[in-house]
């Protein structure tokens, strides 16, 4: 049976209370439809009243409202701090809507006033969300400010139960692994990523504040959610394939996950809000793993997800050192004045954290205190995630579309012209022609044991004694005519002489300004510029020259036509390099006495 259209029969708790609920994962336009006339008073008084809140704001959230409507076993209010979206009519009865102010406490109140449960969601970016805020004093107040005025509130209103729904990596710094941990596992010292400290905050608070006001508590971690609508790890993916990096496996690919499709969440929601109800003792004032029972390899997840966008799966292994080195030197230069759009889209640490390391948990703790279990597979999971994404893929796939009437870069800088047809294979013969003819000469002049002088001078005599053969030759010869070679072709413009006389002058002029600087003393900048060209020129001179060449014509006709086909990833790879470099410097810079950096 499709999860979409699942019912799933819970125990009756009071007499207003259906026999059924059914589970919905929420698209945005079905979510729109979810919520009614803002702060309007539900139209069915006689059932119970549940708050959710940021359940319009985040993805759990819209899923669970959607679930909880659509069960027509609550009056349902949605509290957010965006503003309403409007009314949107639905069958049956419509969410009510009420934008608050997590810093005001008393917008809280006609949210909850009349409540007999609260769901709060975790309102914080994940670790694979991209565009993360960097305001932490804003995401503190959403967070931690918002929880301490909403259990307030609560207090204050009579609830009887607030279930928050945070994550499981709450228990983890960032570089830890565990295999099937359960509850007991302590909160670390320290963490890297301050969302999981502020996550952790929370869950604090709530839990302590349970049994104050007849109010009782407990916590749901959630571990890597997951479904239709994803804001997070599969959008991750998604902006990944279009930004070009998707082709990579960070760390060995090996690591295993627990992974919690979303519906599987919204049903532990319900099952802790039941039990919370009924018997508070057994679960209020705990937490509680929430996953889908079976760990799964995370790469293997996001292969299958990129090959349903149309990609193929990343094959190319970068190391965990290495990823964290330049995701820190990246991060070291974001508030630079110029630093580069690279900046806004790179990985953070936390991201290369789990993406690399093993966590599993254990959630028998849940089934067995309030009767959780998963009620979608991973398997049936993946497959409802998957056919949400078909109108992403053809986003995705048109990003990649290159305009063919715009010249590629590779094509400018090589003049748009006969060069370019030749050293981008556009004319295969001309390109399959000079290869032949490169390769050959590299062979008579470097391989064949003769000398270059010998070698040169042998292939000057062949090319006199052809021109003068040919100069010689009728015009028409056995019926056939031959073409003369105009002497124009041996001619050289004014205009060209000129410009590379100007060239040579140009260099010159460069040369002697920079060796003028270097005169002066006082710019070490230019200095070590100038040692770093002179060191690579002196390793150079020890390779063999004939190695050179045909290093030097291999990348001529592969490097640029490699270019024009991954040209955002070598400019990535590019600025990344160029930050990293920046960064060295100024740290050598800074080890200088202060007499060698007080020009520089």
């Amino acid at each position: 049976m499709n999860a979409i259209t699942r019912l799933y029969k819970l125990p009756l708790q009071t007499p207003n209370r259906l026999l059924f609920l059914s589970f919905l994962p929420l698209s945005p336009p079905v979510f729109a439809m979810a919520i009614g006339n803002p702060g309007s008073p539900s139209t069915a008084p006689d059932l119970p009243v549940c708050t959710v809140v940021f359940g319009r704001s985040t993805f759990l959230g819209r899923s669970l409202v959607a679930a909880l409507v659509k069960s027509r076993h609550w009056a349902v209010r949605v509290a957010d701090t965006l503003p309403p979206a409007g009314p949107y009519p639905i069958h049956p009865e419509p969410a009510a809507y009420f934008q608050v102010d997590v810093t005001d406490r008393s917008t809280f109140r006609p949210a909850v006033l009349g409540a007999s449960s609260v769901f709060l969601v975790d309102p914080l970016p994940s670790s694979f969300s991209l565009r993360a805020s960097r305001d932490f004093p804003r995401l503190h107040a959403l967070a931690v400010v918002g929880a301490k005025n909403l259990v307030s509130a609560c207090r204050v209103s009579s609830v009887r139960s607030l279930v928050y729904t945070g994550s499981a990596d709450v228990v983890s710094n960032g570089k830890n692994e565990f295999d099937d941990a359960d509850e007991t596992l302590p909160y670390p010292d320290k963490y890297e990523d301050a969302m999981n400290e502020l996550r952790m905050q929370v869950e604090e608070f709530v839990l302590s504040a349970n049994g104050m006001d007849g109010l009782s508590t407990c916590v749901l971690r959630p571990s890597i959610v997951f479904g239709p609508g994803d804001s997070n790890l599969v959008s991750f993916v998604a902006e990944q394939a279009i930004s070009g990096r998707a082709k990579f496996v960070v760390g060995n690919g090996k690591n295993v996950c627990d992974l919690t499709y979303v519906e599987n969440v919204v049903h532990a929601n319900i099952c802790a809000e039941r039990t919370l109800s009924s018997a508070p003792a057994s679960i209020a004032g705990k937490p509680f793993f929430i996953t889908n029972e079976k760990p799964v390899k995370l790469w293997h997840f996001i292969s299958d997800i990129l090959v349903n966008l149309g990609y193929s799966r990343p094959s190319v292994h970068i190391p965990y050192k290495l990823a964290m080195t330049i995701v820190l030197l990246l991060r070291r230069a974001r508030n630079k004045p110029n630093s580069c759009r690279l900046l806004d889209s790179v990985l953070s640490p936390s991201t290369v954290d789990t993406l690399t390391c093993s966590r599993t948990f254990d959630c028998s703790k849940a089934k067995t205190l309030f009767g959780y279990s998963p009620i979608v597979s991973f398997q049936e999971g993946v497959q409802l995630t998957v056919k949400s994404l078909p109108q992403l893929a053809n986003d995705l796939s048109h990003s990649r579309e290159r305009d063919p009437t715009i010249a590629s870069k590779a094509d400018r800088m090589l003049g748009s012209g006969v060069v370019s047809e030749i050293l981008l294979w556009r004319d295969e013969k001309k390109t399959f022609a000079f290869v032949l003819t490169s390769f050959v000469l590299f062979y008579w002049l470097f391989l064949s044991g003769r000398t270059f002088v010998t070698s040169s001078a042998k292939i000057l005599m062949v090319v006199c004694l052809s021109l003068l053969i040919q100069g010689t030759l009728p015009s028409k010869l056995f019926g056939s005519n031959i073409e003369k070679i105009p002497s124009s072709c041996f001619e050289v413009s004014e205009s060209t002489v000129r410009n590379i006389f100007f060239a040579l002058a140009s260099l010159w002029n460069g040369g002697i300004s920079t060796v003028r600087l270097l005169a002066r003393g006082d710019n070490w900048s230019i200095f070590f510029k100038v040692a770093g060209y002179l060191y690579l020129i002196k390793l150079l001179l020890h390779i063999p020259i004939s190695v050179l060449v045909g290093l030097g014509l291999t990348c001529l006709f592969t490097v640029f036509i490699v270019y024009e086909q991954c040209e955002d990833e070598v400019h990535s790879l590019k600025e990344a390099a160029v930050i990293g470099l920046e960064i060295m410097k100024e740290q050598l810079i800074d080890r200088l006495p202060k007499f060698f950096t007080k020009n520089a």
